[in-house]
């Protein structure tokens, strides 16, 4: 019985290891779970072996059949339930950040292009001489956002500068968007991108993911 027992626990333990290191921790567990089946076969195979009746042995394989089925209904069930969850918590997510960036990212460009029709005279400060004294050291590539709290993970890429045209490329680091295979700007792919360009006409807007 001892040698059933540690066969058990050996099988379940390797059966769990073998799809490795992954985020998704249900390939793990259904391992470990047709491993546990296995050893349960051949532990029933063994209990219900001669001398038991061929009667016993049917209803009992008819039993755990039965049962066996059962479970396996439920544990996809589960394993289906959980990942449907996971992609509805990830459209919200993403429709939330998405929201936080079509609220402030926008404003802070209103607010360059209200100072930049503000000012008098025929000699105007340039859409970027005016967006330098927000940022003095603003170049393309620098991520001009100020985490508000520890897990802000949004990033605001400046990814144009010129006198005529400032182009801002926000990025959630975490949230994934609707393409899992878009690559965004700094290098990762699949997340949430969003584009604001602002010339002195206004403010052009482009979801990318």
């Amino acid at each position: 019985m001892l040698i059933w027992l540690v066969g058990g626990v050996a099988l379940a333990s390797i059966a769990f290891l073998i799809p490795g290191e992954q985020l998704e921790f249900w390939p793990s567990i259904n391992a470990g779970g047709v491993g546990v089946a296995v050893y349960l076969l051949g532990l029933v195979a063994y209990t219900v072996r001669s001398p038991f009746s061929k009667r016993t042995q049917i209803i009992t394989w008819i039993t755990v059949v039965i049962i066996g089925s059962a479970l396996a209904v439920h544990w996809t069930g589960m394993d289906s339930t959980t990942h449907w969850q996971r992609e509805e918590l990830g459209k919200i997510s993403a429709m939330i950040h998405r929201g936080i960036i079509l609220a402030n990212v926008p404003d802070s460009l209103l607010l360059l292009l209200r100072e930049y029709h503000r000012q008098a005279g025929t000699k105007k400060e340039a859409l970027a001489q005016l967006f330098r004294k927000t940022y003095p050291n603003a170049v393309v590539g620098t991520n001009i956002h100020k985490p508000e709290h520890d897990h802000d993970s949004l990033m605001v890429f400046v990814t144009a500068l010129s006198d005529s045209v400032i182009e801002l490329t926000a990025q959630e680091m975490f949230v994934r968007g609707r393409d899992r295979t878009f690559r965004n700007y700094n290098g990762r792919t699949g997340m949430v991108q969003e584009v604001f360009a602002l010339t002195e006409k206004g403010i052009r807007h482009e979801s990318r993911n």
